[in-house]
């Protein structure tokens, strides 16, 4: 059709093949032109399973000269030095989170992006759930009142079908549950609180691998005021899997993954009564599974076009990188008395 977008899709692992290509697949404006994979029958087993008609290749380089974007999954690691490369080339860039395993890395991308012209957006496909701006109308319509707090809780016994299993390997991941899930939950926490000026990091890294579970307490300053909150993270098994918003005249819910991503909850108290209200948009259908992705991809083209801006930037991303990186350095180790040697440290990791 006229005007399509051509993209290349840069690694043709899980989150590609569930996520990424049915979304561009869902998106008339967008031309499949290259699928990039360092395992070619994985990359042409997948262009035959959705009946494309494409370049399969091992080598990202050779499509630069063709497409006008890329999405970039491929393994943390090469997050920089791909987008780099695509960025010098001319080319737009969607990157998957996290852009960088450092905010020094990440912020040489935006620069460069911003040097050349080009679009660089980041892969944060959960600030496009409805119940993000569902939560923002809510908050700064009063019905909350005066925002004291917040607990969110995120966990479940790992599951995902990875094909690389880079997320194990902290050279090529970063690290843990914090950086792989975590920095989706703070992402969307600074979008709605503000910056965070304080922080207490905890987590079950002993010190040469990457952490399963890991426990923050905040402090953010932003649009509300000061607000302090609690962030729980587990791979090994399963939390309440949700944000808790406390307020002095209501307390908000919001359910984490795929059970409900487009309502928010109202817990207040009328007449004495236990109270519940379920607040969503009207007038829009309720999400499918993929449809954050749908939605991200149509505004990185849109961005591209010049007809909108990119939702999340490569910008946006430091602040929460910063984070990640704070909570590395000052880590101190979960408490666990039942592992504990006579005289062992439990302070920050080696």
């Amino acid at each position: 059709m006229p005007n399509e977008v051509s993209l290349a899709l840069l690694g043709c692992g899980a989150v590609t093949r569930q996520c990424h290509l049915p979304a561009a697949m869902d998106l008339p404006q967008v031309r499949i032109a290259a699928l990039v994979d360092s395992d070619i029958k994985r990359a042409d087993t997948l262009r035959r399973s959705f009946g494309l008609d494409c370049t399969v290749t091992s080598d990202y380089k050779t499509v630069l000269a063709y497409v006008e974007g890329i999405v970039n999954a491929l393994p943390n690691n090469l997050h920089v030095p791909v987008t780099l490369d695509a960025l010098q080339s001319g080319r737009h860039v969607l990157c998957e989170k996290p852009l960088a395993l450092t905010a020094a890395s990440a912020r040489t991308c935006c620069e460069a992006a911003d040097e050349k012209g080009l679009v660089l957006a980041l892969g944060m496909q959960m600030r496009f759930h409805p119940n993000q701006r569902v939560l923002r109308l809510a908050a700064d319509e009063g019905l909350l009142g005066a925002i004291t707090g917040y607990d969110w809780e995120y966990g479940a016994a790992w599951e995902w079908d990875t094909s690389s299993g880079f997320y194990f390997s902290r050279t090529k991941a970063g690290g843990g549950v914090l950086i792989d899930f975590g920095v989706h939950l703070l992402d969307r926490l600074i979008d709605w609180f503000g910056p965070i000026e304080q922080l207490e990091y905890q987590d079950d890294n002993w010190g040469g691998g990457i952490e399963a579970n890991a426990s923050l307490d905040l402090t953010h300053n932003g649009r509300y005021g000061r607000v302090n909150g609690h962030l729980r993270l587990s791979r090994t098994y399963t939390l309440k899997n949700r944000l808790l918003v406390k307020g002095t005249k209501a307390d908000a819910e919001v359910r984490v993954g795929v059970a409900d991503v487009d309502s928010v909850e109202l817990h207040s108290r009328i007449g004495g009564q236990n109270i519940k209200m379920t607040m969503a948009f009207a007038d829009r259908p309720v999400s499918g599974p993929i449809q954050c992705y749908v939605d991200q991809l149509s505004n990185f083209i849109e961005s591209i076009r010049g007809a909108q801006k990119p939702l999340v930037d490569g910008w946006q991303g430091l602040p929460t990188l910063k984070v990640i990186g704070e909570c590395y350095a000052r880590a101190k180790r979960i408490p666990e008395p039942w592992a504990e040697l006579e005289g062992a440290s439990t302070g920050v990791h080696a």
